[in-house]
């Protein structure tokens, strides 16, 4: 029987047409190819089968990976990609209706969200469904956006990010800055004045929290003495303890390290929003909305002089 009168279901795979529709959506096999999680030769290995199956050329090739669909291809990824959609939906929604939450979620973190909050809610969760798959993963707060962005990651616990169409964002509480020393009983800083003349133990450059800092410092007319930068917040309190440094952290990493003699800044501008992120237009499976409601009811219950008071409601 010639190929082209045989059913087209026995020619090509769910495979090849996911990975079609990727590259139309995406006009680049490379960005096709990290959205579906492969590599871009194999990604690209597909579709040219798919089209020597359909006889029918699918998109002009053009460099770096560039891929320019025809019509033919646009007018069959119209076509399908609604019902690969629903496909998805209803293979992934059997255990759903089952009321079973299992299968893996991938969770992105800042490390401070870590032990306070992420670690011990995603225990719970795996306690209570142990069919529960979690996969964690620690980031800086623009590599957490970019991946649920991505789909990378299924969801992220980040602080401030940028807004963005596909983001959606749920607050869950808004945290201070906070030194790390040996300070008096009940000590409070107002300012940062009384941090000039110590030296401090602070976060590389390229964390958001720095570029807060040293904006705050040079807007007070202030020059820190900088007597260590890692970016591990373990360091930061080990200079605190053992080396007579001042280290600031932000109030959840504190309460992850089990900081006791820390007090907060009250300067404007140090202070952040911690927050859920996942895609808005992406599919979610129940074991990660799940998972997003179970962290959205874990959050850290930080001590009232860390934390600032949310506005009462208009």
């Amino acid at each position: 029987m010639a190929r082209r009168n045989r059913d087209p279901l026995d020619l090509v795979s769910l495979r090849q047409l996911r990975y079609f529709s990727a590259a139309v959506r995406a006009g680049s096999f490379n960005e096709a190819a990290r959205a579906c999680s492969i590599s871009q030769p194999a990604l690209s290995e597909q579709i040219a089968l798919l089209e020597s199956m359909l006889e029918l050329r699918l998109f002009d090739r053009a460099g770096g990976g560039r891929a320019v669909p025809t019509q033919a291809a646009r007018e069959l990824e119209r076509r399908i990609g609604a019902g690969l959609g629903e496909l998805q939906s209803a293979l992934l929604g059997v255990h759903e209706q089952a009321g079973l939450v299992s299968g893996l979620v991938r969770v992105g973190l800042v490390q401070s969200y870590g032990d306070c909050w992420v670690v011990p809610v995603t225990r719970a969760a795996q306690t209570q469904w142990p069919a529960l798959s979690v996969t964690l993963r620690r980031r800086t707060a623009q590599a957490l956006t970019e991946g649920v962005r991505r789909g990378d990651l299924d969801l992220a616990v980040s602080f401030d990010p940028e807004p963005h169409e596909d983001l959606e964002v749920l607050p869950c509480f808004t945290e201070r800055f906070v030194a790390v020393g040996a300070w008096p009983a009940r000590s409070r800083l107002q300012d940062l004045s009384r941090l000039a003349d110590r030296r401090l133990a602070l976060l590389p450059s390229e964390y958001a929290m720095r570029r807060q800092l040293d904006t705050a410092f040079t807007r007070h007319g202030l020059v820190p003495r900088i007597g260590l930068e890692s970016d591990s917040l373990e360091d930061l309190v080990d200079a605190a303890r053992h080396q007579g440094m001042v280290a600031i952290l932000n109030a959840a990493a504190a309460l992850s390290l089990k900081v006791e003699q820390a007090v907060p800044l009250a300067v404007e501008g140090l202070q952040r929003r911690a927050c859920l992120l996942r895609s808005r237009h992406r599919y979610h499976t129940h074991a990660a909305q799940q998972l997003w409601s179970a962290l959205a009811a874990g959050v850290p219950p930080l001590p009232a002089r860390w934390a600032v008071a949310r506005r009462p409601a208009a």
